[in-house]
């Protein structure tokens, strides 16, 4: 056997490291929707499911993103409660002319 064909596996810590999450949400993801992973494999005497790395490297390729174009600009909310008068009439009772204050 040469040492050039061993085929690496990985668990899914490792797998979780391979792209920066943490293992306990990775497993529990894994359990709730393994289609959205890598195919798993099964060894005997392990425990878990193992990835073949050759296979973990297809899977993270095919889920690159382009970069999210940035949110359009914030418009400040109105502060309390809106006045019943118009600005009009404000400005009229502020120089005393009458009108609703």
């Amino acid at each position: 056997m040469d040492t050039m064909d061993l085929t690496l596996a990985i668990d899914l810590p490792g797998l979780a490291a391979t792209y920066g999450a943490k293992p306990r949400s990775v497993r529990n993801a894994f359990y709730l929707r393994p289609q959205d992973f890598p195919p798993a494999i099964y060894l005997p005497g392990t425990r878990g499911p193992r990835f073949l790395v050759d296979d973990v490297l297809v899977w993270l390729e095919a889920r690159k993103t382009q970069a999210a174009p940035p949110p359009p600009p914030v418009t400040p909310k109105p502060q309390g409660r809106p006045r019943k008068a118009s600005p009009a009439q404000i400005a009229r009772a502020r120089q005393g002319k009458g009108g609703a204050a």
